[in-house]
């Protein structure tokens, strides 16, 4: 499981101002994953999983409205192919 000091190391957020909000973050891509059955139980949670975990943090940080005027798009390689082998049911 992902701590708080981790996914500000990979924000590179150095103050605590935010600290709340990423532990929501953490929270939430948690409980996204869960919702789409991987196992965030599992002890220990694979690597893959907690870095899924980082970088729907990373992206919430970076884009916390719901809209933007920014161009994004999804990393080749994305949170879908890190935690597809440990979801409970493939598709």
């Amino acid at each position: 499981m992902i701590d708080l000091a981790a996914a500000k190391a990979h924000c590179r957020v150095d103050h605590d101002e935010d600290d709340a909000a990423i532990a929501a973050m953490i929270a939430a891509a948690s409980d996204h994953l869960a919702s789409i059955g991987v196992d965030m139980q599992a002890e220990p949670v694979p690597p893959a999983v907690d870095h899924a975990v980082l970088m729907l943090v990373g992206h919430f940080y970076e884009h916390r409205e719901a809209v933007s005027d920014l161009k994004t798009a999804a990393v080749a390689i994305g949170v879908d192919r890190l935690v597809h082998p440990y979801r409970e049911v493939h598709l």
